[in-house]
């Protein structure tokens, strides 16, 4: 092997290791549940409201934050392989027990006089839930790029160009979940186009 192959080979492996590395945090930070958590902050913002902030957080902490502490358990536990749930398997018990508290939020969302936003915010994570079940059951489907989606129009309808740089990480964050084998692209696109089908009539329907 020359000098120059070997510099060569050098730079490439050198190369996959900074893209693994990006591609992991990309998918770290654009994991469901900072953007899921981030399209609830983004209503409260938007709302500007003390009562909706603070049910803006409830949300959080009932449909994002408690899942979460349940897919650590089932980690911890040894029934699935790690928190991000590669194998489709895998998805089943954790996607029920989300739509468990999904269908909660509904239900306390509506009957509590909660701001019309946060609503709607409730009835796209409910429809989502039993979509995403559903599916998972026999196919595998990118949440990142769903969720990403859903917060990437969200901010896009209310803030416009301005979002823009949000609405660039959606392909991003299917650039990773593809990198790291995490998905193909019929799931990533799958993911997201779901996100978007699923946000744009609650948008219109709650005239939010």
């Amino acid at each position: 092997m020359t000098a120059m192959t070997k510099e060569t080979g050098l730079e490439g492996t050198l190369l996959q290791t900074w893209l693994a590395t990006v591609a992991y945090w990309v998918s770290q930070v654009g994991s469901p549940p900072l953007t899921g958590a981030g399209a609830a902050l983004t209503v409260g913002y938007i709302l500007a409201t003390t009562v909706a902030w603070q049910w803006a957080i409830f949300y959080v902490v009932l449909t994002i934050l408690a899942p979460c502490l349940y897919i650590i358990w089932l980690v911890q536990r040894g029934m699935v392989s790690d928190f991000h749930l590669p194998q489709r398997e895998q998805r089943i018990r954790p996607l029920l027990f989300s739509l468990g508290v999904a269908v909660i939020a509904w239900v306390v969302f509506h009957r509590a006089g909660v701001p019309t936003g946060l609503k709607m915010l409730a009835s796209v994570n409910g429809l989502q839930a039993i979509l995403f079940f559903l599916i998972t059951l026999r196919w595998k489907i990118s949440l990142h790029c769903a969720a990403a989606a859903i917060l990437a129009e969200l901010l896009l309808v209310y803030f416009g160009p301005l979002a823009a740089p949000v609405a660039m990480s959606v392909p991003l964050i299917a650039w990773s979940r593809l990198y790291l084998r995490r998905h193909t692209l019929a799931q990533t696109i799958a993911g997201a186009g779901l996100g978007i089908a699923m946000l744009t009539p609650m948008l219109f329907f709650y005239g939010f």
